[in-house]
């Protein structure tokens, strides 16, 4: 079964060793970082190889009752052995107890591999075999190591004196992932605050990396829904946060994942991303965290979502989810969810008379004139060809709506935001990106200069306009010219001439 040993993370694979693994092994053994704390790995050669050979034939005779697994720890872009992890049984310890045991290459510390490996051997294990926790020994010295395993999540239970007459720091990870109870103990969903934001984008940049790794195989770039704009944009998640129901979910107070719903009406919401950190993934957890949004929004009757195509497990988890999907195209898959209606089951008051709720009416060519619709809810609602003259839209809200062919003309959109929108090909003209076309535009009486910040601009061009005062900085200036001219050439001169 040793096919199965192989753990896919961002940046390193855990997979099983090989006999081509010997050189590098030995290099790392020779490592004084390494054998300084874990002297039994200062080998010699033949020791090596017959440890090596040990390790090999193990993966055949593996016991899920009898825990006892080593991996080899590959770097995916250099493609070299950096290091190991693995648990198995510790002379020092209780017969019936199985130890975390890892060690990285002092050329790759400190960027989060190891971490993210103890993490996922654990999470391995759980899944696959009977074990019901793993421990971790730390030499109270040895900092490094401890924020390891406290990073993966495991608990520090004591300082404790073991056969060697070493005092160790011994810590738990517990299997929590079959137990709901458990899950329930340890799990919170939390708004989230914009001091998440780089968190969240770490992770949800680390979440689809792999997604899109695993996923899109063809040439060119991934769907958005596999690769969504902005997933790794500190700035995109500080905007959900601000404009959505953002949620942080959080196990044993650490950050694992995101959950973020778009909700303008009261019977009806999306879902617009959700995503769990790869370690802590096929331990029930998203299902939970669906489970409790829906008794945060109590008064949904109808959730929808869109998830790429190619993500088979996707599928798999919504549909488990009592999700049923409601349309396929060659990228997405959409979804939909309806729970019976809430107003008798739970005593909900915001439904008040058959007036309130208009279903399945037919208004085609009706005119409303003074009318007072303040608060209305309009929910898969055909408004093609309307026309909105004279009209309060004030603090109106549009989200998930084609507006495709629209025209929006002598409007006062004083503070309107604009965001997450697809604008490809569409024109602005006398007011104030792909495809866009910018013309007769102005500053205003205030001339309040405009800012450009995190852009693609590349491939622009800018025609004549009145660039005066303009000031850029810090920005890749390659291939763009001014009138023609090299702008790199440009400030070579200048550099010249001024020194």
């Amino acid at each position: 079964m040793s096919h199965s040993f192989t753990i896919e993370l961002e940046f390193v694979r855990l997979r099983t060793f090989t006999e081509l693994d010997y050189e590098e092994l030995y290099d790392l053994t020779r490592q004084t970082e390494i054998t300084d704390l874990l002297p039994d790995w200062n080998m010699t050669e033949e020791q090596l190889e017959g440890f090596l050979g040990f390790v090999i034939g193990s993966y055949d005779t593996f016991d899920p009752s009898d825990v006892r697994i080593l991996l080899a720890m590959e770097h995916k872009r250099d493609k070299r052995l950096i290091g190991w992890c693995g648990v198995f049984p510790n002379d020092l310890l209780d017969p019936i107890a199985r130890e975390i045991a890892y060690a990285i290459s002092k050329d790759y510390r400190n960027q989060g591999h190891i971490t993210a490996a103890v993490r996922a051997m654990a999470s391995f294990v759980f899944r696959h075999t009977q074990l019901e926790q793993i421990v971790a020994i730390v030499k109270p010295h040895n900092h490094a190591s401890r924020r390891v395993v406290e990073k993966a999540g495991f608990r520090h239970l004591d300082l404790v004196r073991l056969s060697d007459q070493q005092d160790y720091d011994y810590f738990e990870y517990p299997k929590t992932g079959s137990d709901e109870s458990e899950i329930d103990n340890r799990l919170l969903v939390r708004k989230a605050r914009p001091e998440d934001a780089e968190t969240l984008a770490d992770i949800m940049k680390r979440t689809f990396n792999r997604e899109i790794n695993i996923w899109h195989q063809a040439e060119g770039p991934p769907d958005n829904n596999l690769c969504p704009p902005g997933y790794d944009s500190v700035e995109m998640h500080k905007y959900a946060i601000r404009e959505s129901h953002y949620y942080v979910i959080v196990y044993e107070r650490r950050t694992i994942g995101g959950i973020c719903i778009n909700s303008t009406g009261k019977r009806h919401a999306r879902i617009d991303k959700l995503f769990i950190d790869p370690s802590y993934q096929g331990q029930g957890f998203g299902s939970k965290v669906v489970s409790l949004i829906e008794k945060a929004f109590a008064t949904v009757e109808e959730w929808r979502l869109e998830t790429s195509s190619k993500q088979v497990h996707n599928h798999r988890f919504y549909e488990k989810a009592g999700f049923v999907r409601t349309y396929e195209s060659e990228r997405e898959y959409g979804y939909e969810k309806i729970i019976p209606r809430v107003k008798d089951a739970i005593g909900i008051k915001h439904i008040e008379g058959e007036a309130s709720r208009m279903e399945n009416r037919n208004f085609s060519d009706t005119e409303f004139e003074n009318c007072f619709m303040k608060g209305v809810d309009f929910y898969k609602i055909n408004l093609e060809d309307g026309r909105y003259t004279n009209s309060n839209l004030q603090n109106s809200q549009f989200t998930d709506c084609n507006l495709s062919g629209s025209k929006f003309t002598n409007l006062n959109l004083t503070h309107v935001l604009l965001a997450d929108l697809r604008l490809s090909g569409s024109e602005i003209g006398l007011v104030s990106l792909d495809g866009v076309y910018f013309h007769d535009t102005n500053l205003g009486a205030d001339k309040k200069p405009i800012l450009f910040e995190r852009c693609d601009l590349s491939g622009s061009e800018l025609r004549g306009c009145n660039l005066t005062n303009v000031n850029i900085r810090q920005c890749d200036l390659s291939g763009m010219k001014i009138n023609d001219i090299p702008a790199d050439e440009l400030l070579s001169a200048y550099y010249k001439a001024v020194k």
